[in-house]
């Protein structure tokens, strides 16, 4: 990357990390409903020789991803950041048209290497869910904490997925609570920020799941249910679609297809 590229990069990172009101719920709770497709993705890379707990089924091609995100660009979506989504849910904020969230579940190292890049070409911000136990860890497959801050760097925010990517509807309340606390302290400890943002493991949720995320301190969290329509009186149970390895370009696009 030249030089200029590399300014050209911070300085839009910089602009988009500090956008939005203060990371606080409005003193009431406002009926507002925004159309937001949210994207869900996972692995970035050739497809597993192994089948296994990483099925093929979650890995995107890295050339059919630039693709989808090219065609995203050319059709007038544009990438917003959590804190875009908050103020404009939670606080009125306006968005740009055709706005979109685009998410990454689990903490695979190759979004770094084969989403990232595509992504800062294009001037387009995204979030990684992160398992933290995985973080740093024996297996190569997962980020790193420097991978983290380089994500950050490129436009990403981090959020968290858990200690351990437990369903969280089968663990004890107590147990329950220190995935969802644990995971966002490591997290703000290691990266220095506020951390609340979070991606239900394998989208399971419950009332008392949501009630134990809101006392834990996340203010947006999504779920697998699929959807745009996101309600500000449910800021914990944001609606995504999930994109799957066959999907493409086409696939895509009918995902989005009722969303103007």
């Amino acid at each position: 990357m030249s030089l200029l590229s590399l300014l050209v990069a911070v300085a839009w990172t910089a602009v988009t990390v500090a956008t939005g009101p203060p990371l606080r719920d409005p003193p009431s709770v406002p009926a507002r409903t925004l159309d937001v497709p949210i994207l869900m993705y996972h692995r970035i890379g050739p497809l597993p020789q192994v089948s296994g707990p990483y099925s093929a089924g979650l890995t995107v091609r890295p050339r059919v991803f630039a693709a989808q995100m090219r065609w995203l660009h050319a059709h007038g979506f544009h990438a917003i950041s959590q804190r875009q989504l908050f103020g404009a849910l939670e606080w009125g904020r306006p968005l740009p048209s055709r706005p979109v969230l685009i998410t990454f579940d689990d903490g695979y190292r190759d979004v770094l290497f084969n989403a990232a890049p595509v992504l800062r070409r294009l001037h387009m911000p995204a979030t990684a869910y992160v398992i933290t136990g995985r973080v740093s860890g024996p297996d190569p497959s997962f980020l790193t904490w420097r991978d983290l801050r380089d994500l950050e760097r490129d436009g990403f925010t981090i959020g968290s997925h858990t200690v351990h990517h437990l369903d969280l509807t089968t663990l004890s309340a107590a147990q329950a609570w220190l995935e969802l606390k644990q995971s966002r302290q490591t997290l703000q400890k290691h990266l220095g920020v506020d951390v609340p943002w979070f991606a239900y493991p394998a989208g399971a949720e419950d009332a008392a799941v949501v009630r134990l995320a809101r006392q834990a301190g996340y203010l947006l969290a999504v779920t697998t249910q699929p959807g745009a329509a996101q309600s500000a009186s449910e800021p914990l149970l944001l609606h995504r679609y999930e994109v799957l390895r066959g999907e493409g370009v086409a696939g895509l696009a009918s995902l989005l297809h009722s969303v103007s």
